[in-house]
């Protein structure tokens, strides 16, 4: 899974990213926020294009080794607004703002 963090830990905000999920269920939209530190955390929130409210949140953390990212989903006008689990990720890509393919990877 370090193959999947360190591409994903070279998102910046407004790169498109398209996610696999271990189920295979699929995902696509812009990076923003990110944050990742080196050996302790990464967090990316990707943002749907068209309007609308859903927002996905892949993640993991470092503790002698990454966690394998995971993804979880919430609407943003949802009442509860609460964030649900999804998954895992298997597979990225991602497309800087310049169109340019910054990385792949289908796990592990």
């Amino acid at each position: 899974m370090s193959d999947l963090v360190e591409i994903l830990g070279d998102v910046d905000v407004d790169d498109h990213l398209r996610v696999t999920l271990d189920d295979g269920t699929e995902f696509e939209g812009w990076a923003s926020p990110v944050d990742y530190v080196p050996e302790e955390s990464l967090r990316i929130e990707v943002r749907p294009e068209g309007g609308t409210t859903d927002r996905y949140e892949i993640s993991a953390a470092y503790d002698d080794g990454w966690t394998d990212p995971t993804v979880r989903h919430a609407e943003a006008d949802a009442e509860s607004g609460s964030w649900g689990d999804l998954g895992g990720v298997e597979g990225v890509e991602v497309e800087s703002e310049s169109g340019q393919m910054q990385g792949r990877t289908d796990a592990p």
